[in-house]
């Protein structure tokens, strides 16, 4: 299990030994699988560029090593959701529990990087909570309703934890 900010801000190399660029963000889709690394850059003579989960070969400690290289991001890229980027990010969107308790807001989100599949999220109070009482972690073996405005968590299989 890994923390999206450990991934991001790693080198993202070519297994051919050429660096495409640094981890800016993680790609889910509205599954929880991992679509891809979005690389930082891009502007206006060149594209924002991903690479495609089929082409990570690794997600290691010290960089993430992948087969050929970057894509260009395309419309498809945008419908998916990010952790830090777009329309459709997730940090600091409020988490809800079915019954109407609120949670607190993501602050990162954690994944199974064998497989690709975000189970779960890190949550925060504010940064005085934070502080006093650490941050959260909220498990779900559902998908959460990722809400334009709020994360609704499903009321069976969650579990939240104080850190």
């Amino acid at each position: 299990m890994r923390k999206s900010r450990d991934v991001i801000g790693l080198p993202v190399i070519s297994t051919t030994g050429k660096v495409l660029g640094t981890a800016a963000d993680l790609l889910f889709d509205d599954n929880r699988q991992l679509r891809g690394v979005l690389l930082d850059g891009g502007g206006i003579f060149r594209p924002r560029q991903y690479v495609p989960k089929d082409n990570i070969r690794a997600i290691g400690r010290d960089a993430v090593m992948v087969d050929g290289e970057a894509a260009p991001v395309d419309d498809k890229v945008d419908t998916w959701i990010s952790l830090e980027n777009g329309d459709r990010r997730l940090l600091g969107k409020k988490v809800l529990l079915s019954g109407g308790i609120d949670a607190g807001t993501v602050s990162d989100v954690y994944f199974l990087e064998e497989v690709g599949t975000l189970i779960g999220y890190e949550l925060s109070s504010g940064w005085i909570d934070d502080l006093r009482e650490g941050r959260k972690s909220l498990m779900s073996e559902e998908p959460l309703v990722w809400g334009e405005d709020v994360l609704v968590a499903p009321e069976q299989g969650v579990r939240l934890r104080d850190h």
